[in-house]
């Protein structure tokens, strides 16, 4: 499949996967039928269900998954040998060079660039075997910018990536036809060359505030998961999702400064997509990010690989919240709060496991 399934492919499998859904993966005790018909004109497909074929598993493993491993590197310092044994240092000089250049030279972002590599990206959805997203009933005001605050943060992000590069697909329900969307990353990504120039090129940027609040001024959006690397450490379990919130306000604090909106985005099933690791292991990679901001490169699915288990995801779309005239940090952070709880209890029964629970910290 090269490009997500069209609004007519998708309505062809809506009625029949929403209900497929309820004897594959949820108790229906938990969730009625009701509840799916009460919401099936707002859920929509990232693409047809149990789509899955090899090449969407090769990609997978390709381009998101090793890069996340030591193999790259171990690559790098093969070529570096073999640069050394056939050109001498002279080469080795100039390849470093060249590195040197991709590290500071000014980032560049391609829309059509974008485009032609969103292919790949809809393979996070294809892969699954089920991707959904659930819109709110009432479209997006269009004259704002809006920050999509993404939870949880997940191992390697798997929903935020799906929802950052394919958001043309979710923006049109709501609406939302104005300004670019660009999805933040951990400033540890941009110090890889290659990489950083990579990124920049298909609109992801570093988590910075000078350059979130540019993109918010062009009246572009950006996406965010607010809990980071920290939310990571606190581990993940079967039965909840524990979120690293209370201490997050910067991006509040941006949206009452910048008078734009904060959108709560749930991501279901997110920390299930790969194992479960010790606190012994998390606190190791913490230590080490203390001194290396390279979040927790390792993560283990199927047969201990980084390779993610098929698992259905459903992401959830709240609406829009925008500052109160007067309103206190803490006041808008504790009506956030309040928001995405009721996202989260108000979707949960649609969602893979209708009795997970939600841990705020």
């Amino acid at each position: 499949m090269g490009s997500l399934a069209s609004e007519k492919e998708l309505d062809q499998h809506a009625h029949k996967s929403i209900h497929d859904n309820d004897h594959d993966a949820v108790p229906p005790a938990a969730a009625s039928t009701c509840d799916h018909e009460r919401f099936a004109e707002q859920i929509h497909y990232f693409a047809p269900p149990h789509s899955t074929k090899l090449k969407h598993v090769l990609i997978l493993i390709f381009y998101h998954m090793l890069p996340f491993t030591l193999i790259p590197t171990a690559m790098f310092c093969l070529e570096m040998y073999w640069v050394y044994k056939f050109l001498g240092w002279v080469g080795v000089t100039a390849v470093s060079a060249f590195l040197l250049f991709l590290a500071v030279a000014p980032p560049y972002y391609s829309k059509s660039i974008r485009r032609k590599t969103r292919p790949l990206y809809e393979t996070l959805a294809s892969y699954l075997p089920s991707a959904k997203y659930i819109v709110p009933k009432t479209p997006f005001p269009q004259d704002k910018a809006y920050i999509f605050a993404i939870h949880p943060h997940g191992r390697m992000f798997y929903a935020n990536a799906l929802f950052s590069q394919v958001h043309e697909i979710w923006r049109e329900p709501i609406k939302l036809v104005q300004g670019d969307l660009f999805q933040t990353a951990a400033g540890g990504f941009f110090q890889v060359p290659f990489a950083r120039n990579w990124f920049y090129m298909i609109g992801i940027i570093p988590a910075d505030k000078h350059l979130i609040v540019d993109k918010l001024r062009k009246k572009n959006h950006v996406t965010i998961a607010v809990g980071g690397v920290r939310e990571v450490f606190l581990g993940t379990q079967d039965d909840a999702d524990v979120l690293y919130l209370k201490k997050r306000r910067g991006f509040l604090h941006i949206a009452m400064d910048e008078k734009v909106g904060v959108v709560p985005v749930y991501a279901f099933n997110e920390n299930q997509l790969f194992r479960h690791d010790s606190k012994a292991f998390l606190k190791f990679w913490e230590n080490v990010n203390r001194y290396y901001k390279i979040g927790v490169p390792f993560m283990r699915g199927y047969f201990n690989l980084p390779m993610p288990y098929r698992k259905e995801l459903l992401i959830a779309i709240g609406d829009p919240l925008f500052a109160k005239e007067g309103e206190s940090i803490v006041e808008f952070q504790e009506r956030y709060i309040q928001a995405l709880k009721q996202l989260f209890d108000q979707y949960v029964s649609l969602s893979p496991d209708p009795k997970h629970k939600l841990i705020i910290t």
